[in-house]
């Protein structure tokens, strides 16, 4: 019994490893097709915003509380605010920061709310939860192109806007660092 019950943990490890495999390269995949389609994405975005307010319009109808999607609405429509510059973002700019501060709180609130009404079925939490309130910021996220010079990292000081996407200017970060590990050995043996 030892080895099954080693065997059934590491297919459970693999198996997570790579479910975190598949769905980081599907975001690659959708930040691709955002950034190839910003029309398209910023329209979605919009319809995506106004879907999950008529929705929560409806939850209103089964008893959820009333000044908590209110809240939730109004969060949304500051998230829209992100696209007015759409696709491009200042990360260090009050409008993100904002959202994702927004984000967070609107999580909380709907997370402590269902903590003192546990008659709620579990998956009908996790459902509200995903389209509700993370659906948007989440999306938003995805379809995010930062502005080069609000990066941290940013060397130089150039006022124009450039286009990259957020996952390919992290993974693009991630190959220049793995190149210069493996040239440090190289020139060492060089000498």
């Amino acid at each position: 019994m030892v080895f099954l019950e080693a065997l059934v943990k590491t297919g459970w490890l693999c198996g997570v490893v790579f479910l975190l495999f598949s769905v980081g390269c599907g975001l690659y995949v959708l930040s691709e097709w955002v950034e190839e389609h910003p029309r398209t994405t910023r329209r979605l975005l919009w319809y995506t915003i106004w879907g999950v307010d008529a929705v929560l319009a409806l939850m209103a109808f089964e008893g959820l509380s009333i000044w908590r999607i209110v809240v939730s609405v109004c969060t949304n429509h500051i998230y829209a605010l992100n696209l007015e510059g759409f696709p491009l973002v200042n990360l260090g700019g009050p409008r993100f920061l904002g959202s994702c501060a927004l984000a967070v709180g609107n999580h909380f609130l709907w997370f402590f709310y269902f903590i003192q009404r546990l008659s709620f079925p579990f998956s009908q939490v996790c459902s509200f939860m995903f389209f509700c309130v993370w659906l948007v910021p989440l999306a938003l996220f995805v379809s995010l192109v930062p502005i080069d010079t609000a990066l941290p990292s940013a060397q130089t000081v150039d006022r124009g806007k450039t286009r990259q996407n957020i996952f390919k200017t992290l993974f693009s970060r991630l190959a220049k660092a793995d190149d210069g590990q493996q040239q440090h050995p190289q020139q060492l043996h060089v000498d």
